[in-house]
């Protein structure tokens, strides 16, 4: 069986309220285990749900600025440029090339 991340960011998306602006995160730790994962939650106030992820075939868990692009293109696709009130990046995601 074929799990569609898709159809489970939307599923999360149901659990946040239906009106307002929403915060994006990126995570990189999972409680106290640190793994290779790009991953963004979003939310409102202190509830946040996983959106969108992937996960980084390699031993420093960075990700590259392609992957950080398709993150938040999926996630635009997802929500909407008007829901979207503040992205919250690591260093990583500083670039004047790709945040527009």
């Amino acid at each position: 069986m074929t799990l569609d991340y898709l159809v489970l960011a939307q599923l999360f998306i149901r659990l946040l309220p239906a009106t307002g602006k929403l915060r994006l995160c990126t995570e990189w730790d999972f409680g106290r285990c640190q793994v290779n994962i790009l991953l963004v939650t979003v939310g409102q106030g202190a509830f946040h749900v996983p959106l969108y992820g992937e996960l980084l075939d390699n031993r420093s868990g960075n990700s590259n600025a392609a992957q950080r692009i398709a993150l938040l293109e999926g996630c635009l696709a997802l929500l909407g440029r008007a829901r979207i009130g503040l992205v919250v990046g690591d260093r990583e995601f500083v670039g004047h090339v790709w945040l527009k």
